[in-house]
């Protein structure tokens, strides 16, 4: 999904995946903290932690105890004071036939499952609903969706990124 969205020219936080405490802080200093990590094979916000300092990722790596050449770790940059923002919507053979903008209440960092969310989007601007929604269209084209989905984007000083794609109902599909 990555390549995907650097192939469309799509912005995301940078991120990477490491299996290594040195690789892990190297990049988190090149990034420059704060940066969020996660073990790469859990879903959703389970054993996640923004780390400001590498003695708060290092220590975050040594509690879960888990990096190594099978279970890699991914490392993001943080964008601080960034709002989260989700479009839901439905395709058929790719083009969209419905789609609603949510504005998550919490800055973003706080996991969607726990967030308050409102709709319509109360601080949202044009340009950037525009841009959510042509990002939206790109990548409901190219993916060919044919269903409900649902894309997670963090927005700061209106740029958007997009932090995550789910091709099903998320939790806000029911309450747009």
């Amino acid at each position: 999904f990555s390549k995907l969205c650097d192939r469309l020219k799509i912005l995301q936080p940078v991120w990477d995946k490491f299996s290594d405490i040195t690789s892990a802080c190297k990049f988190a200093n090149k990034v420059s903290y704060p940066v969020l990590i996660r073990p790469s094979f859990v879903l959703s916000g389970s054993a996640m932690s923004v780390c400001y300092t590498d003695s708060e990722l290092k220590t975050f790596i040594r509690k879960v105890s888990l990096v190594n050449k099978n279970h890699a770790i991914t490392v993001s940059k943080f964008i601080t004071g960034a709002r989260e923002i989700e479009l839901d919507g439905v395709g058929m053979r790719g083009k969209i036939l419905v789609y609603a903008i949510s504005e998550h209440v919490e800055h973003a960092g706080v996991h969607s499952g726990d967030a308050t969310i409102v709709y319509p989007p109360q601080r949202v601007y044009l340009h950037t609903a525009q841009r959510m929604i042509k990002i939206a269209t790109s990548l409901a084209l190219e993916l060919k969706i044919t269903g409900p989905f649902n894309i997670q984007y963090l927005v700061k000083d209106n740029e958007v990124f997009v932090i995550e794609m789910n091709l099903r109902a998320s939790r806000t599909f029911p309450f747009i």
